[in-house]
């Protein structure tokens, strides 16, 4: 089945978005591609709940950016907000979400880089990063076999719910939470366009995320604050 073109880089231009900030950067390179980005998509926002998310992360810099990621992403002190795939189904990581994703790799030309991303196979930055490669590849080249419906359905669509809902639960989050407004409106029109439903979760059960953590997002379980910038905290523990 042919599909809209201008469709498939609209698509692969929004996942490009979303992986950007659960990457670590030391500076504001990147940031600042972002934030073209950023601008680029508030042309035309997916609902007028989109458009206030795009409003108010304009309004953040890179510093405020860089200090919530580390509380809601990488402050040790924390129970932070899983970025494995594997953890939303197992809660642990590189289980058979990893597994899944490496399967559809193999199909392609790319592998992970482990330079650029030291993060396993189902790191949701990543995955994020690998679902743009897809539809980019399928947009550009309607020869060119695409796994990017397979990724959706095998690895982004199970997860991306609760990990949704665990980004707008952070105390931390102000950045993140109009992040998770667009993500969540993003996903749901990508089930309406694929056809899939959403993953049905029962709230009286705990999912194996919420069993392994065995708190909320934001309860610190250390006396005190550690951060993933200054590693050499650490070198006695």
């Amino acid at each position: 089945m042919n599909k809209n073109i201008d469709i498939l880089k609209a698509r692969s231009y929004y996942y490009e978005f979303f992986a950007m900030p659960f990457f670590f950067y030391e500076n504001d390179k990147k940031f600042k591609i972002w934030q073209e980005q950023l601008n680029e998509l508030a042309k035309n926002p997916l609902s007028k709940e989109c458009e206030d998310a795009f409003n108010e992360l304009k309004k953040i810099s890179f510093d405020e950016f860089k200090d919530e990621q580390n509380s809601v992403l990488f402050d040790l002190s924390y129970v932070n907000v899983p970025l494995s795939v594997s953890f939303y189904e197992e809660g642990r990581d590189e289980g058979a979400a990893r597994l899944r994703v490496i399967e559809i790799l193999k199909k392609s030309e790319y592998r992970r880089d482990l330079l650029r991303c030291p993060d396993s196979e189902d790191f949701v930055g990543f995955v994020f990063f690998l679902m743009m490669t897809f539809l980019r590849d399928e947009a550009d080249s309607s020869n060119k076999e695409s796994f990017a419906d397979e990724l959706f359905v095998r690895v982004i669509n199970g997860f991306v719910d609760e990990f949704t809902q665990m980004i707008l639960e952070h105390e931390k989050a102000k950045f993140f939470k109009f992040f998770a407004v667009i993500l969540e409106t993003f996903m749901a029109l990508e089930r309406s366009m694929q056809g899939v439903e959403a993953p049905v979760i029962d709230q009286s059960v705990q999912t194996p995320a919420q069993a392994a953590l065995g708190r909320k997002p934001y309860k610190t379980k250390m006396p005190t604050v550690k951060s993933k910038i200054h590693w050499e905290e650490f070198s006695t523990i």
